[in-house]
């Protein structure tokens, strides 16, 4: 049963996962579908490279930050005998809530560096 605590750290290991291969092969083209690939990225060519190269590290800081995380709450849960079912459910809504500020903090990033340029 507490196997089902390892399914907390897909998401900070995905996220540190993607982070570095963007980071690796960051992509250049805008119309292949890969990479950082969102509107605002997609504004202009100038757009997308910025994006290119900050996703990346963004996206690593906080996958590494929401494992260590994910590790604190789980240790804290069991040691409360709180159920393994609300361990992962707990688990699981922080690393949305992570992965959508990585999101949020990649596309303030890229509004914040292009806001006094028309485009």
């Amino acid at each position: 049963m507490y196997g089902l605590i390892a399914l907390n750290f897909i998401i900070p290991f995905v996220m540190v996962f993607v982070g570095y291969i963007l980071k690796k092969h960051p992509v250049k083209d805008m119309t292949s579908g890969n990479g950082y690939n969102t509107p605002t990225s997609r504004k202009s060519q100038e757009h997308w490279d910025y994006a290119q190269s900050i996703a990346p590290n963004i996206f690593i800081g906080i996958g590494k930050t929401l494992g260590l995380v994910e590790i604190v709450l789980c240790i804290s849960l069991l040691l409360l005998n709180i159920s393994t079912q609300t361990t992962v459910f707990a688990g699981v809504v922080v690393g949305i809530i992570f992965l959508i500020f990585g999101f949020y903090k990649t596309e303030t990033g890229i509004t914040s560096k292009f806001a006094n340029k028309n485009f």
